[in-house]
């Protein structure tokens, strides 16, 4: 429970923004670039942060790691939510993010210590529900709050949530009685990198064009829908759709990998999915069946994804190959955002906008495709 209440905080502190971004913008006289800024910066920090948290999750106690993470989320997030102007803004989501990205990287290997072989995807099911429902609750309440009571206070909520969170963790943070412990002395920080092997780059990479598509429809979408009409509540529920898919499918999706061990044909055909329907924003005004599709072929991504590194990589590797999704994931969300609107800014055009998006989630099966070649049974390992 612990750990779904803290990937949870990960999520609100990380959606917060999208939701109240033109009220930010407004506000802040932004551009569109900057706008994406407040996006990008949040997951700079987890570029270098996130394989370090992962080397050190595979040899250090978790629990003082974990106090830290939640330490810099609730400073940072109280510093948007309080701050004044764009640099302290900036420099709150940098903060903030440090702390999630690195938080990001321990709870999945904690799951992995208590959940083993057929059990791991369905616990990477449940446990990947945690984003989509902390999203769904930035978009389905955080527009409409910030339109009544003004943006910060749906910030300085998610920090009151994440010094609470914290509290509990420190509390009831506690691994399996007994601990598998495969080797007393580990590798190195730049041994264990080459000991994972070329498996791992291609899952990570492919994650990364993941979270690049799904931020940047977050975050341009909204002006879009609301320049065809929509309130800034509606464009709201319609961005909060996509993540309900993942919601209430991401368990049975666990429930498939468990049973099929196939993950890559899973997440190939998920990222061709979202990639038609992405594109389709532009040609189709049904936004509504749209991103319900969106929502659908989502959920066919993240858990096989968790459950990959844990299978195909030995039990001292894990932290750090779940600190390389995080740190693919950071890059992700770092460059697209910025990218996107800046190309906003100089073409001036929301269809660009939404061929990008499309691109990235493209690229989410080109680069899962060489698993299937590279994987060996006879090397894949299982706790």
């Amino acid at each position: 429970m612990i750990v779904y209440l803290s990937i949870l905080a990960f999520a609100l502190t990380f959606q917060s923004i999208p939701p109240i971004l033109p009220l930010i913008t407004h506000e802040l006289s932004l551009t569109y670039a900057q706008s994406g800024l407040l996006m990008s910066l949040f997951a700079l920090p987890g570029l270098l942060l996130s394989p370090l948290g992962g080397f050190l999750s595979d040899r250090y106690e978790m629990r003082f790691l974990g106090g830290i993470c939640f330490l810099f989320m609730v400073i940072g997030t109280l510093l948007v939510g309080f701050g004044e102007g764009l640099l302290i803004l900036g420099t709150g989501r940098i903060l903030a993010g440090a702390g999630a990205f690195s938080l990001s990287v321990l709870l999945p290997k904690l799951l992995s210590q208590w959940f083993k072989g057929k059990e791991l995807g369905f616990a990477m099911g449940i446990y990947n529900t945690g984003v989509p429902l902390g999203s769904v609750v930035c978009f389905g309440l955080f527009g409409k709050m910030g339109h009544l009571w003004g943006w910060r206070l749906p910030v300085q909520l998610v920090g009151i949530y994440l010094l609470l969170i914290s509290i509990l963790f420190l509390r009831f943070y506690r691994l399996p009685s007994q601990p598998i412990m495969e080797n007393p002395k580990p590798l190195g920080f730049f041994p264990s990198l080459k000991e994972m092997g070329a498996s791992i780059w291609w899952i990570s990479f492919s994650w990364l064009w993941f979270n690049a598509g799904f931020v940047s429809f977050a975050t341009f979408a909204p002006p879009f829908f609301i320049q065809k009409g929509y309130s800034i509540e509606q464009s709201g529920y319609l961005i909060g759709i996509p993540l309900l898919g993942s919601l209430f499918l991401s368990p049975l999706t666990g429930y498939l990998v468990d049973r099929l061990r196939h993950q890559e044909w899973l997440i190939g055909i998920g990222g061709f999915i979202l990639s038609l329907f992405t594109l389709l924003f532009i040609f189709s005004s049904s936004f509504l069946f749209l991103v319900i599709g969106m929502g659908i072929f989502s959920a066919l991504i993240p858990s096989p994804i968790y459950s990959l590194p844990p299978e195909i990589l030995k039990p001292r590797n894990v932290g750090l190959g779940f600190g390389l999704l995080s740190t693919c994931s950071s890059i992700g969300l770092f460059v697209a955002p910025y990218t996107v609107g800046k190309v906003r800014d100089i073409t001036g055009s929301n269809e660009w906008s939404f061929i990008l998006t499309s691109l990235f989630f493209l690229f989410v099966t080109v680069f899962i495709a060489p698993i299937r070649l590279l994987r060996s049974p006879k090397k894949s390992l299982t706790f």
